[in-house]
């Protein structure tokens, strides 16, 4: 069983038809036709985006998420920048919440993503327009933007899970620290199918585990049950996400991922 400490993780053109109408016996005037859109290929390459001003989102010492709380109009949207390397898997998800208790939560805003020095959105894997997740291409800053359809609260989570290296001679990986917030601490596991995954969580009570799948998003332990066990056999070779979700801050938290 291999021991390792937590660390620390450094991030509508408006067309107007004027029809005129003439005098005497000259039938009216047709309207110009519109231009023919420009095919993709051809239309100019987006340019760099000035982050100056965008809220920046930081990962807290000891965590590997950064969150904001914001709100928007319906319709409206919000840009904010991180720093992060190239290679790693991001996350990104807005979480609504409902004004009231009695309310019930909005639609979930859309979440995009964008390479600030090109300005190109870099495309999800995921189907979920909610839930953004991918490779990161290179090293430097990204555009993350949330657009509202509904008027929302939100909280903006910007996930970069830590990679959890286990094998055949060393299959226990295990975890130990202290959250600093109620900001989820994450991990990355690559399982095969037919595999046997097993995540045990101890520590304080105030903890628990969600684990889906990176590509497909089937969960394996569900954030609202709260579960500090899971353990089973995958169907689908890919990357697994293992979070530790402290819903008090200071949480100390012992997590063991196991691959058999």
């Amino acid at each position: 069983m291999r021991s390792v400490a937590q660390p620390v993780v450094c991030g509508l053109a408006i067309g107007v038809a004027l029809l005129g109408g003439c005098g005497g016996s000259h039938p009216p005037a047709s309207p110009a036709p519109e231009a023919a859109p420009t095919p993709y290929a051809a239309r100019p390459a987006p340019g760099p985006i000035d982050t100056t001003g965008l809220p920046r989102i930081r990962f807290p010492r000891g965590t590997t998420s950064g969150t904001l709380d914001d709100k928007l109009a319906a319709g409206a949207s919000r840009s904010y920048v991180l720093y992060a390397e190239g290679g790693q898997i991001m996350l990104a998800h807005a979480i609504s919440w409902p004004v009231a208790e009695a309310d019930h939560p909005p639609a979930e805003p859309v979440v995009q993503v964008f390479g600030a020095a090109t300005g190109r959105e870099l495309p999800s894997p995921r189907a979920e327009p909610e839930v953004w997740s991918a490779r990161l291409p290179a090293t430097g800053e990204y555009v993350v933007r949330v657009t509202a359809a509904d008027p929302t609260t939100y909280t903006l989570a910007v996930q970069i899970p830590r990679r959890v290296e286990v094998g055949p001679t060393d299959p226990t990986a295990v975890f130990t620290g202290t959250a600093p917030s109620r900001a989820p601490v994450d991990f990355l596991v690559r399982v095969d199918a037919g595999r046997r995954l097993e995540v045990n969580l101890g520590g304080a009570p105030s903890v628990g585990l969600h684990i889906y799948g990176l590509n497909d998003g089937v969960q394996l332990a569900r954030l609202a049950e709260r579960q500090r066990y899971y353990a089973g056999e995958v169907r689908t070779t890919q990357d697994y996400v293992v979070s530790m979700v402290p819903w008090a801050e200071r949480a100390a938290y012992d997590l063991q991922v196991t691959v058999r």
